[in-house]
């Protein structure tokens, strides 16, 4: 049987930082839909995918995610609680 490591400190920032850039993408297409431009539907489906898996993985690896958006706090707010 072979003992499983928790990956460094380094792995963890690196899956943070790709999380906050996917996120802001993903917030950026939401406020461009929002708005009422559909061109990147495809794209922000596929993030909101990409980002459940990315967040499951680091809690996995890494403990709790605490994350932050750059969508207005009214967005935000029934996502908060």
């Amino acid at each position: 049987m072979t003992e499983q490591t928790a990956p460094g400190a380094g792995d963890c920032e690196q899956r943070r930082t790709e999380i906050e850039a996917r996120q802001k993408e993903f917030d950026a297409l939401w406020l461009k839909m929002s708005q009422g431009d559909t061109s990147g539907a495809a794209r922000y489906r596929e993030l909101r995918h990409i980002l459940d898996d990315l967040r499951v993985e680091y809690r996995k690896t890494c403990g709790e995610l605490t994350e932050s958006s750059s969508l207005p706090p009214s967005v935000v707010s029934d996502w908060r609680t």
